[in-house]
């Protein structure tokens, strides 16, 4: 699977058929994204701390070696979508643990750059199963790097599911302030895509998680 990853360069230039149809009306013919799979996902039990930057700079002279000029060719959206999303498939089956954590990096890195919040947040899940880092506020500040106003309709309101997950998230762990700005950059991210009922409700939860505890939904 490691030596199949170079071959997929090729299909950078075909990218663009692989860009989502829009119907007149506006919304997206797309499938949703593939979530990682039980079998993608190590053990809980295997996860340990992400690698010292010494061992980062090991790991990219040999990332380097392996893919030479892979990262070059993500210079566009086509291409940093391609490569970030081969970057993670190459990444599953990756042994050297140094390694996959900067393949799931620069994934990660692509994918904001290119506009792809499904890409971002499968880098980040998959990073996760395996290393003990903070991915909810690492989630958060990728999707922040994302350029919003840049968008499509349903990039955009790709990234508002994403945030309204990491508002969960945050929320279960008791960081309010996180998940508010998570909430935040939901309801832009659905303003965006021009889908209001789903901006009301985040709206609606993030005002109700800023009130005053016992203020009550009418306070004014």
């Amino acid at each position: 699977m490691m030596r199949r990853l170079p071959l997929l360069l090729a299909l950078v230039a075909a990218t663009a058929r692989a860009e989502p149809s829009v119907e007149p009306g506006g919304s997206p013919v797309e499938a949703p994204p593939a979530r990682p799979t039980m079998q993608q996902l190590p053990a809980a039990a295997a996860r340990e701390a992400p690698p010292s930057a010494r061992a980062l700079v090991d790991a990219r002279s040999k990332f380097d070696r392996r893919y030479p000029g892979i990262l070059a060719r993500g210079r566009t959206t086509a291409g940093a979508t391609v490569i970030s999303e081969a970057l993670i498939d190459a990444a599953v089956a990756e042994e050297d643990r140094d390694m996959k954590w900067l393949m799931l990096l620069e994934a990660r890195k692509m994918a904001a750059a290119s506009g792809n919040p499904a890409t971002l947040d499968r880098a980040i899940v998959l990073a996760s199963a395996t290393y003990e880092f903070d991915d909810v506020e690492a989630e958060y500040e990728a999707l922040k790097e994302i350029p919003l106003r840049a968008l499509p309709p349903h990039r955009a309101a790709a990234l508002a599911e994403v945030a309204e997950k990491v508002a969960s998230r945050a929320e279960g762990d008791g960081r309010r302030h996180l998940a508010i700005a998570s909430l935040n950059l939901a309801v832009r991210g659905w303003q965006r895509a021009g889908l209001i009922e789903p901006a009301k409700r985040a709206a609606i939860r993030h005002d109700e998680m800023i009130a005053p505890a016992g203020s009550g939904r009418g306070a004014p």
